[in-house]
């Protein structure tokens, strides 16, 4: 897998958002103590359901 770089203004994944291809959203983790960073592969606009790990929008980059 490639190298992708993460940007110090991630955003949070929100509902009724535009994510273009390759936007990047932070989630998180309570149990893990930290933020997951997704990857959007799948241009499209939030809703219930489409949040990560939705493999079908998202793919795993870190954890930060």
């Amino acid at each position: 897998m490639p190298r992708v770089a993460v940007g110090n203004a991630t955003r949070i994944w929100e509902v009724n958002v535009h994510w273009p291809l390759y936007s990047q959203c932070g989630i998180w983790d309570p149990r893990g103590r930290g933020v997951d960073i997704w990857e959007c592969i799948c241009d499209h606009d939030s809703t219930v359901g489409t949040q990560p790990p939705n493999a079908s929008y998202w793919r795993y980059i870190t954890r930060r």
